[in-house]
């Protein structure tokens, strides 16, 4: 079920299972990503059988069906959420429709297309190398980690993090997939302004330059400041500011953290420079920001 989140009073629309059986599955309103660690299983997915075996994910909807007919030695860890977790603009309405004006919104929509968008050639389930498994289960170990212990007010923002650093590697399998079944999936052709918003929005909390934006992406500062303009109407650094605003917004409506806390977590090195950017970006401070939020919502 949801999780009550503890440093704040609100329910987080996500779910972590250490032993996923798949019986209960799918959920109403919520994606499940599933990562079989061990064993096999062979299944029906919406009438369709699939045989199964570990190491690999299985990417599953609320919309689908499914029908164990049996497993072996099987275990497997699920986490479970609803989209606007990951981005407040991500409603399952807004999904159907498949229309977002911002390009931020659409690249995050991208990354639910293994779970949303099964076809006759791919319902979910993918097999992933060892390499690549042993970063995945990493991470959606510390996923479960974070949502049972709630460590501090940012275990969300944490969750967060670690799900999309999940969801790229597992996209980029996705599209190696799909090439070699000869399918062409739309927009999935990765241009270096989408590898660089992967990389900002993976690492907004650490310290960033454009000389780094640029060796990940193979562009020269120009280049690349012009195709983010193209795409974005912000230059990279300027892009990178407002996401990490964005964040700031989120992390002070849903948390306590103090103003220099929440600075920091959010990339800022100085509590003054972050106040600078905010208030210009929001036409309020941090703390009228929160406290106008706080009262929207009656909290």
């Amino acid at each position: 079920m949801p999780q009550n989140d503890r440093h704040r009073t609100r329910v987080v629309p996500i779910e972590y299972k250490e032993d996923e059986q798949l019986e209960l599955l799918p959920l109403t309103e919520r994606v499940t990503l599933v990562l079989v660690n061990s064993g096999s299983a062979a299944i029906l997915i919406n009438e369709k059988m699939h045989h199964i075996s570990a190491p690999c994910v299985l990417c599953i909807s609320p919309y689908i069906r499914i029908k164990i007919m049996n497993k072996h030695h099987w275990s497997a860890q699920a986490f479970s959420f609803n989209p606007t977790f990951l981005n407040s603009k991500l409603t399952f309405e807004a999904l159907s429709i498949n229309k977002f004006d911002n390009l931020e919104d659409a690249h995050d929509r991208n990354l639910l297309t293994m779970f949303l968008n099964h076809t006759d050639h791919f319902s979910g389930v993918l097999q992933i190398p060892s390499s690549m498994y042993l970063r995945i289960l990493e991470w959606v170990s510390t996923i479960g980690t974070e949502t049972f212990a709630q460590s501090d007010g940012m275990w969300t923002c944490r969750i967060r993090r670690y799900l999309l650093q999940c969801l790229f590697l597992i996209e980029d399998l996705y599209v190696e997939m799909s090439k070699n079944n000869f399918q062409d999936p739309p927009n999935y052709h990765k241009e270096p302004v989408q590898i660089a918003l992967e990389f900002i929005h993976v690492n907004y909390q650490n310290e960033i330059y454009l000389n780094d934006l640029c060796q990940i992406v193979k562009l020269n500062r120009t280049s690349l400041n012009r195709q983010f303009k193209q795409q974005t109407g912000l230059t990279a650094m300027d892009y990178l500011n407002d996401h990490r605003i964005k964040i700031a917004c989120e992390t002070l409506v849903h948390t306590n953290l103090k103003i220099s806390e929440l600075a920091e977590a959010c990339g800022f090195q100085y509590e003054t420079y972050f106040i600078k950017k905010f208030k210009k970006k929001m036409e309020v401070s941090p703390s009228e920001y929160r406290k106008n939020e706080w009262n929207r919502l009656g909290g």
